[in-house]
């Protein structure tokens, strides 16, 4: 019964952070717990559980006398925080990823040849639909997360979780289509990191990581002030 209770809690978690990453509520939005169960037609307690989890992440607050709400959008400090302890931590992740040379450059190569598909079909779409951005999400981190299965370290194993949902809670800006979908660039600056570790440049990959993460920053920073100038552009006079 405990099993089968775990499932159902992991569904509708998995359900719920579906909904959160496709920015089905806005921002400040109170999410009922109630109104949820009936909903996905399970009883309140597996949204209960699957709500103090996500709370962790991040993705939702508590707030006193409303109880649930969407959290905001990462702000512009919480943004360059993150990506300064993805630096961090990725530079370690890959310093220790050389340890398994052959099987990291196997591995890297395929989960590279998987983002090119998946390039191949956002750059053909006239417009590209949530799944198309979504798969792109998930491949772009693919390539991250074969650093960390290489890593061979079950602490940073864990890091990896907490900050691929931080990670997608900035990529937050679907609605009606990203403002900024830098699909062409991230697959770019991987294959400079996969071009310096097939070649065993270990200073030289880290070194493309580093640029990566900082280009990364960048363009979400930039992404953050286009989204000011519109909320400004249609505030009243």
């Amino acid at each position: 019964m405990a099993i089968k209770r775990q499932v159902l809690r992991d569904e509708v978690e998995g359900l719920m952070l579906e909904r959160l990453l496709e920015s089905r509520w806005a921002p400040g939005s109170r999410l009922s717990i109630d109104g949820l169960a009936r909903d996905l037609e399970v009883s309140p307690t597996p949204v209960r559980e699957a709500m103090v989890s996500l709370e962790r992440s991040g993705l939702v607050e508590y707030v006193a006398l409303r109880g649930y709400v969407v959290a905001p959008m990462l702000n512009r400090d919480q943004i360059t925080e993150l990506l300064e302890a993805r630096k961090t931590i990725e530079l370690a992740v890959l310093d220790r990823a050389f340890e398994h040379w052959d099987e990291l450059v196997e591995d890297l190569e395929a989960a590279q040849a998987v983002h090119a598909e998946i390039i191949t079909r956002i750059e053909a779409a006239g417009d590209v639909s949530y799944e198309l951005v979504s798969e792109h999400f998930q491949a772009d981190w693919g390539f991250h997360q074969t650093l960390y299965k290489y890593a061979d370290n079950r602490y940073l194993a864990q890091m990896f979780e907490s900050l691929r949902t931080h990670t997608h809670r900035m990529r937050q800006t679907w609605e009606g289509g990203p403002l900024q979908l830098d699909a062409r660039e991230a697959y770019e600056e991987h294959g400079a990191i996969l071009e310096k570790v097939r070649r065993h440049h270990h200073d030289a990959a880290l070194k493309a990581l580093t640029d990566h993460l900082d280009a990364v920053l960048e363009r979400s920073l930039t992404t953050v002030q286009d989204e000011s100038a519109t909320a400004a552009d249609g505030a009243p006079a």
